[in-house]
């Protein structure tokens, strides 16, 4: 092959690359920092042209990247948020990682409204403002700094906004808050970074009321009125054009494949299902996952990418750790049943196997500790697609049941019963 051509094709090769590289990656982290990966951050911003292209006519999502100030959103919006498979909540930076609670999101949303509008403060006056909103706010509990679990909650607030660049720590450190509340920590907020936090379609100031219905913030004006005749965005009440309903089946199925561990058709909208099963579908979703890098498997139940580089994974299973380990038990158990399983049920079956293995799992060797590990293991089983709790019935007992993605981790058995 002549020089010329052969450098032709590693361009083209090289684009190839660099396009699955900066989707996924975009994917794993919606808000990508040069402090993050620079060499990833490099990649996007390098392949911006493309990739928001891509992303826009995939997903109907925005991709933004600002050179510059050293960092790349992808404000990913989703309608359907009750068939998510798990929430992806925000980790505390400090301890074991613990997910936010309620209090810890409040302080996130009411610090980063005050630092909007400041440019340098300190901890101290920081928390004086925090405490002014909540005391000014009727559905807010006073924020108390004289508390260690308040200052607590606000450090992990700030440390989150620390690792998104939107606040740094020109002196002091956040975590020294901790001991009492006349640390000094001097901060230099980045607005820019703050401003592309918020990923909703309808900006929140265009909400009336008290207590305005939050989901009309995911109002998408692209999609036109909504089916029932309700304006989506600025639409004449009329309903949804048929060009518009095939966008918001398309881009719908799309966010659902790149966003869930797995997509079961029967949890798609009867357009989605419908459009997933067309020739130009199914053609969408094997284009999609060729130009990200995926590996498409396309089962009558449903659907799932494989990232065989593990570039957009935030979560594997089978892991490392007892509640994993224990997950994967329990899908024996599920799939052997001819029905749902009680989680007292799992729990017994957790109990058999502390017993049967006196050096395993240690930490759930206390009183509870069985009911406590079935637990954490059926909601790992849950955030990954793999089973679903039924509703509860009127005594409260909750049971879980396997779906069909479950089947992949099915095990043979010898005729000892042992695992082949």
């Amino acid at each position: 092959m002549r020089g010329p051509a052969r450098h032709a094709n590693r361009r083209v090769t090289q684009a190839r690359d660099e396009m699955a590289l900066g989707i996924r990656t975009m994917l794993a982290h919606p808000l990508l920092t040069r402090e993050m990966d620079e060499a990833a951050f490099t990649v996007v911003r390098r392949r911006r042209t493309e990739l928001t292209s891509w992303f826009d006519y995939f997903c109907g999502w925005a991709l933004t990247v600002e050179p510059r100030h050293g960092y790349a959103r992808l404000a990913k919006v989703r309608e359907d948020g009750g068939h998510l498979a798990a929430p992806r909540p925000a980790l505390r930076a400090r301890g074991s990682g613990a997910p936010f609670d309620r209090r810890r999101y409040t302080l996130f949303f009411l610090a980063a409204a005050e630092l909007t509008v400041l440019n340098r403060t300190t901890v101290g006056l920081l928390a004086q403002r925090v405490a002014h909103t909540c005391a000014a706010e009727e559905y807010i509990a006073d924020f108390d700094s004289s508390r260690r679990a308040e200052r607590a909650a606000l450090v992990d607030a700030l440390l989150l906004l620390e690792r998104y660049g939107a606040i740094t720590a020109v002196d002091g450190a956040t975590e020294s808050y901790l001991a009492g509340s006349d640390a000094l920590v001097l901060y230099r907020a980045d607005t820019a970074r703050l401003a592309r936090l918020l990923s909703a379609p309808v900006p929140p100031s265009r909400l009336g009321g008290a207590r305005p219905d939050l989901s009309a913030l995911l109002a998408e004006e692209r999609y036109g009125p909504s089916e029932d005749g309700e304006p989506t965005g600025s639409g004449d009440g009329s309903g949804p054009t048929h060009n518009q309903r095939l966008l918001r089946a398309r881009h719908g199925l799309m966010r659902r494949l790149l966003d869930d561990p797995v997509v079961h058709t029967a949890d798609l909208s009867p357009a989605e299902a419908e459009y997933a099963a067309t020739l130009t579908g199914r053609g969408l979703l094997r284009r999609a996952a060729e130009e990200a890098g995926f590996r498409l498997e396309e089962r009558a139940e449903g659907y799932l990418l494989v990232d065989a580089d593990a570039i957009a994974t935030d979560d594997r299973f089978p892991g490392e750790g007892h509640v994993k380990q224990t997950a994967l038990l329990l899908l024996d158990v599920l799939l052997a049943a001819a029905g749902p399983v009680p989680l007292t049920g799992l729990a017994h079956e957790v109990e058999g196997l502390l017993e049967r293995n006196p050096s395993w799992a240690r930490s759930f060797r206390s009183e509870g500790g069985a009911a406590r590990l079935a637990e954490s293991a059926v909601e790992v089983l849950v955030g990954h697609g793999l089973a679903r709790a039924e509703p509860p019935e009127p005594s409260g007992a909750v049971s879980y049941r396997p779906l069909p993605a479950a089947h992949r981790y099915a095990v043979d058995r010898d005729a000892f019963g042992r695992r082949a």
